[in-house]
């Protein structure tokens, strides 16, 4: 009898994990994300600038969308200053994921830049802004400039300050003129920087403590040898989606 009740027991058990099963856990959705799927940028969402910086122009006339395909250009130019596409976002964002897909065209002479930034005005005044930052190089497309600043006081190159931290990244089988996945995690204490998922580098200096704007441009300047200046021709970014996600601690 003991045995026969042990039976029946087993058998309603089984009978009621078949029936009940865990709740699935909550479909991982961006909080904000960017198709580009519309022939125009929403101005609700996007902003494009307009202003004369270093060696190139901001020019609405340099952003489009086509094909689900942002489209950034740095247009040619008969002066030293050339016009380039730049769109920010409207809304601020804070601690969490960032990524965007993207890639640029074979031109050196350019700097594509996915970023975000605190204050998008403060760039182009006093620069005392926070940001974070992927700059891809067209002169050299195996390596990617990452950078984050706090409080930012303006072009401080190589050097590395308490208000600027930056690595430059290589790797001889990646290029930049493919389509990547650039995202950063932000946190209060570190920057987490990952390329198609692998993480490349880590900041634990410099990090922003402010609110950010998602940003994307394309630009030159002539300071940077890096950059081998002046562009030769146009040179266009391109950005099939961006995408911010809170991050669970």
């Amino acid at each position: 009898m003991r045995i026969r009740n042990c039976l029946l027991f087993a058998i309603a058990g089984f009978f009621v994990m078949a029936v009940y099963t865990e709740p699935s856990e909550p479909e991982d959705t961006p909080y904000f994300r960017e198709d580009f799927s519309a022939p125009k940028l929403s101005v609700f969402q996007w902003g494009e600038a307009t202003f004369s910086l270093y060696n190139f122009r901001a020019d609405p006339a340099m952003v489009s969308n086509s094909e689900g395909v942002n489209y950034l250009r740095l247009g040619e130019s008969k002066s030293s200053v050339y016009p380039s596409g730049f769109i920010y976002t409207q809304e601020r964002f804070s601690y969490g994921s960032y990524s965007a897909r993207m890639k640029v065209s074979d031109m050196p002479g350019a700097v594509a830049s996915f970023f975000a930034c605190s204050e998008i005005a403060k760039i182009f005044t006093d620069a005392t802004h926070d940001e974070i930052d992927f700059e891809l190089i067209t002169a050299e497309p195996h390596s990617v400039l990452l950078s984050t600043w706090y409080v930012a006081t303006g072009m401080e190159g190589d050097s590395q300050t308490p208000t600027h931290n930056s690595f430059l990244w290589k790797d001889p089988s990646f290029d930049i003129r493919q389509w990547h996945v650039y995202r950063f995690d932000w946190y209060p204490e570190r920057v987490d920087f990952f390329i198609d998922s692998r993480k490349v580098w880590t900041s634990t200096k410099a990090v922003p403590k402010r609110e950010l704007q998602i940003s994307l441009n394309i630009y030159t300047i002539d300071t940077w040898k890096e950059v081998q200046f002046p562009p030769k021709g146009e040179v266009v970014q391109m950005t099939d989606w961006v995408e911010y996600r809170e991050i669970s601690r």
